[in-house]
């Protein structure tokens, strides 16, 4: 009879190779859709932590696991008090079931140690390293390539760069990435993982910006300054800091009176305000930043929500406003206020449960918010494995 450890370690191989080598190639080539890796995953997630229950009669109940719960309440109750439909509320527990599913199936491994915390960041470390030759094949061979495209999309050349990962996946794959570099930085103590760290973080860091997607580059930049910002001494920060504060202003002055500057501040001043982003919303043509304003300024507010798959209806694959797949919006415009905090509160209670150094905890939340808002993170498989299992940090890893 097959070991549950080693059990584990099959799952584990197979779920990786879905959702990080094969699932693009499956989907371009064969046509099969991302809802069936995604249902299929999150079966094996659930089913795995039932086995596990049964024979270790062990059961995991924390924060995140109580969140996931009350996450759960209130979209029965969205759905009743808002007349959605069985289907759509049924449908809509893909958010709480595949995240939830995935913190108890990486649960387990961090309680029993199947498989080592060095194990996993190297098997993850070269699926990293494979995607930009991938990406420049995909870049070059475009026009050879997409006319074996047997899938249900559209993709545009500025699409297809999504190295092995699903279609369109442009920021799971950034946040991938980003999350190896990170990785590397809080476990790579005496090079456990790999002895050439520099190399491996100039060689990620060109993938990511070759990588389509923006966020993941800012995100990059920003944690490049921070980290220059850290290295030097106490002293220096501070002069530093000071001296940033007494210039800005002088500096800011300045460089609006440059003619492109001040064309562009003019336009987001046009663009971003409650008016223009109303009207936007009321059109369907508004930007993530004007539903945001629209909702925080026009619309009553929501206290829990529309009801399941109010903002995009599932069943017709139509969006009742604009076309935007933002974990953030859709929480809201579904669930309300309500919706909102216990997500924050959630999301807080994961980034918490990795144990990480202090400020790598903050960028890693501060991180996972902006995700939220360019997509829907709780139905992203690649995003919810990446942040649950590649950054666990905890002595038995070790």
């Amino acid at each position: 009879m097959i070991r549950i450890s080693k059990l584990y370690f099959y799952v584990f191989i197979f779920i990786v190779c879905a959702c990080f080598l094969f699932g693009g190639f499956i989907q371009f080539f064969l046509g099969v859709p991302n809802t069936v890796f995604s249902y299929l995953i999150t079966a094996l997630f659930l089913s795995f932590y039932s086995l596990y229950v049964v024979v270790k009669q062990k059961v995991f109940f924390d924060k995140v696991v109580l969140l996931h719960l009350l996450f759960f309440l209130l979209i029965i109750i969205s759905g009743i008090a808002n007349k959605s439909g069985i289907i759509k509320t049924l449908i809509y527990l893909i958010f709480i079931l595949l995240p939830l599913g995935c913190y108890l199936f990486f649960k387990v491994n961090k309680k029993e140690n199947y498989i080592s915390r060095i194990t996993i960041s190297k098997i993850y470390l070269g699926i990293a390293c494979i995607q930009l030759p991938v990406m420049l094949s995909q870049y070059f061979g475009y026009d050879i390539l997409i006319q074996f495209n047997r899938s249900s999309q559209l993709v545009a050349d500025f699409d297809f760069m999504f190295g092995t990962f699903f279609l369109k996946a442009d920021h799971a794959l950034g946040f991938f990435l980003l999350f190896n570099i990170f990785n590397l930085i809080e476990n790579n103590s005496k090079n456990v993982i790999t002895r050439f760290p520099i190399a491996i973080y100039i060689y990620l860091g060109l993938t990511i910006f070759i990588s389509e997607s923006n966020i993941s580059k800012l995100v990059l930049v920003i944690f490049i300054l921070y980290m220059i910002y850290r290295a030097f001494p106490r002293k220096i920060k501070v002069i530093g800091v000071i001296s940033v504060l007494i210039v800005t202003p002088i500096v800011f002055s300045q460089i609006t009176k440059i003619p492109a500057v001040k064309d562009e501040i003019h336009f987001i001043e046009a663009e971003y305000n409650v008016k223009k982003s109303y009207q936007n919303y009321e059109r369907g043509i508004a930007k993530r930043p004007q539903v945001l304003i629209t909702y925080a300024s026009k619309i009553p507010l929501k206290i829990i929500g529309d009801g399941p798959y109010s903002y995009f209806n599932i069943l017709t694959g139509r969006f009742t406003k604009t076309e935007h797949f933002s974990q953030i919006i859709w929480v809201y415009a579904d669930l309300g206020i309500i919706g909102i905090f216990i997500f924050i509160f959630l999301l807080y209670a994961i980034v918490k449960s990795l144990e990480l150094s202090g400020y790598i905890s903050i960028f890693i939340f501060a991180i996972v918010i902006v995700y939220s808002l360019m997509t829907t993170i709780f139905s992203d498989l690649a995003i919810m494995i990446t942040l649950i299992s590649l950054l666990q940090k905890r002595e038995t890893y070790t």
